[in-house]
């Protein structure tokens, strides 16, 4: 269906307190690759891609302790943070879910990991996965 919204799963976020580590455990045990890293917010997070076939996994680690992802980790442990859909329009999904009556956590889209656009909408309005929406300039998700 080219007419979908969503055109692809862009990747899988997992919080975690040590990216290279679990890293290592996806190359070594699954035959995964190490893509490129960015640290965002600030230097606040790290961001490690690793790609397994068609699938992108985001290791997600915080730098700082006031971080949202170490306050998760505190909370909730390591694992799935989120989920990121990629949208061809950001601006229209955002407002197309909004006015659904899904709770939105940015209210505007954002700057992403590796140019991308990102908005996110809240865990109560989709079965508690918090879920990412994300549109890249070139219209693919993180090259890999």
């Amino acid at each position: 269906m080219t007419d979908a919204p969503v055109t692809a799963l862009s990747h899988i976020a997992l919080a975690t307190p040590n990216a290279d580590a679990l890293c290592e455990t996806f190359v070594n045990a699954l035959g995964a690759t190490r893509g490129a890293e960015e640290l965002l917010d600030g230097g606040a997070l790290r961001v490690l891609f690793v790609h397994l076939g068609p699938v992108t996994f985001e290791l997600l680690e915080p730098q700082s302790p006031e971080h949202t992802v170490a306050k998760f980790l505190e909370t909730r442990g390591p694992g799935l943070h989120h989920v990121s859909l990629e949208v061809k329009d950001i601006h229209a999904q955002l407002a197309i879910a909004k006015a659904s009556g899904a709770t939105a956590i940015d209210d505007t889209a954002r700057a992403g990991a590796h140019g991308t656009t990102v908005a996110f909408l809240h865990p109560k309005s989709f079965g508690g996965v918090l879920v990412e929406l994300c549109q890249n300039g070139s219209g693919h998700s993180e090259t890999k």
